[in-house]
């Protein structure tokens, strides 16, 4: 098998992920590291002539190597998911019969305790989005209220602007059926004030008060949608680790609770029926005072 070869196989996967599945920029760009790490491995060290022939030694022997490079457990589980992707593609697609990936066993780790974004990381997505038109005050808006209300992506897209109390700087969400009311920052307000004018005077008759989040065309904004423009200004922001809209919410309750926030009152803003969701972010906050431990 020839790299190229190869290589056309990948490139053809990737368009597959971003097109086809809608899968974000930042999945896509690990997917592109893992998958070229992969070919360069196989161009270095195997003689072979058809994509057929890779087996599952092959790929055993390609973790190994990655673990003499001392790889955490998260990363290599990275690398082998997408590498199951990969070939589960190919075997999709008729490209392969047998998908050498089938009997490897993924390390475990605590998947428990949420990673979260650091000051410097909500300020550097600030920073990222660059005020021209109301674009960018939709953007910016929906990063502020993500990060000072904790609601999940599915409730800030269903939202109207009827639901916000600007004064007491309050917002009713609903989810399955059940709503709560929740807050945002000062910083959250003026950006709504602005996005708010901003939108009628763009999209004038086909302003629409019932829809807070809108696309070019003046309708809901997707959920894909939501996911790119945050992977553009996480990417403009330097942020390598991948996120995504629930990571504010992460963030938001880990946050909290450094500020000396209950778990029981963190629990009624998340709107979990159960405490025990709520106490993950408790573990979450002691990997984090670890973290911050250790670096200092």
């Amino acid at each position: 098998m020839n790299g190229l070869n190869l290589m056309i196989h990948i490139k053809e996967f990737l368009y597959h992920c971003e097109f086809a599945e809608g899968k974000s920029l930042n999945t896509i760009k690990s997917l592109k590291i893992d998958l070229f790490r992969f070919n360069e491995y196989i161009l270095k060290t195997k003689n072979l002539e058809k994509i057929s022939e890779i087996d599952t030694f092959n790929f055993r022997e390609f973790l190994v190597e990655l673990q003499k490079e001392n790889i955490g457990k998260r990363s290599l589980n990275r690398k082998i998911s997408s590498m199951r992707s990969f070939f589960k593609y190919l075997k999709e697609t008729q490209k392969i019969k047998r998908d050498p990936t089938q009997l490897i066993v993924a390390p475990s780790y605590d998947k428990g305790v949420p990673d979260v974004l650091s000051t410097e990381d909500i300020n550097g997505l600030r920073e990222s989005i660059e005020i021209k038109n109301y674009h960018n005050l939709r953007d910016r808006l929906i990063v502020e209220l993500l990060y000072s209300s904790g609601i999940t992506s599915q409730e800030l897209l269903g939202l109207g602007e009827e639901v916000f109390n600007i004064d007491e700087r309050e917002v009713i969400v609903s989810s399955f059926k059940k709503s709560r009311v929740v807050y945002f920052s000062e910083r959250t307000r003026e950006y709504f004030k602005r996005y708010i004018e901003a939108k009628k005077d763009k999209l004038k008759e086909k302003y629409k008060s019932d829809i807070l989040f809108v696309n070019g065309s003046g309708t809901r904004l997707t959920d894909r949608s939501l996911r790119r423009l945050i992977d553009r200004y996480a990417i403009r922001a330097g942020i390598e680790k991948e996120i995504s809209p629930h990571s504010f919410r992460h963030t938001f309750a880990v946050h909290m609770l450094e500020h000396g926030m209950k778990v029981n009152q963190l629990q009624k803003l998340l709107g979990h029926s159960s405490l025990d969701s709520t106490k993950v972010y408790i573990e979450a906050l002691d990997k984090k005072r670890k973290k911050e431990i250790f670096i200092n």
